[in-house]
């Protein structure tokens, strides 16, 4: 019977093995699909055509968005604020939840016609502009799972001086 157990214990943890080089392998891959969708396009003088400027440009750009920026896009933006705010053990991404990245994201999603799930991604944004951060967990779990999250969901509000540690180390 002691044989049993091991043998078990072994499929299950060779399975879970298994598990987490699969996910690190469709994480790779969506990782270089979105280097791919992203990487500069050289353009002769014929083919340029100035886009127009986004308002707040240089903080958007901080923030990973831009003209051709899609609601991934935007999601990992969003995403990327929340760690700011909610216990979770993985924080891959880092951005600062601060008014002015709040209100360029607000004005960029706002302005987007191209934005699949608009009024609710400004629903969200549209509550941290007001520095209304009851729903941040649920909002973190929510852009996480959008985004086929499999570590590191939210599971509870950092404290004053834990976000201040958290912006202290990842920020200044």
């Amino acid at each position: 019977m002691n044989k049993f157990r091991w043998s078990m214990f072994g499929l299950i943890v060779a399975a879970a093995a298994i598990s987490v080089i699969i996910t690190i392998n469709q994480n790779a891959k969506n990782y270089e699909e979105t280097q791919e969708d992203t990487s500069p396009v050289e353009a002769t003088d014929e083919e340029y055509t100035e886009e127009p400027a986004l308002e707040n440009e240089e903080v958007l750009y901080e923030l990973g968005l831009g003209p051709a920026s899609k609601r991934e896009d935007v999601m990992k933006t969003m995403h990327s604020m929340t760690h700011q705010k909610v216990v979770s053990k993985e924080k891959w991404y880092n951005l600062e939840m601060n008014s002015e990245n709040i209100n360029a994201l607000y004005n960029f999603i706002d302005d987007s016609e191209i934005i699949d799930y608009k009024s609710e991604l400004l629903r969200i944004v549209g509550k941290w502009k007001e520095g209304n951060f009851d729903d941040i967990v649920e909002e973190h779990n929510y852009l996480w799972g959008e985004q086929n999250g499999n570590v590191g969901k939210a599971t509870g509000v950092l404290t004053p001086e834990e976000e201040a540690q958290f912006v202290k180390l990842n920020f200044e």
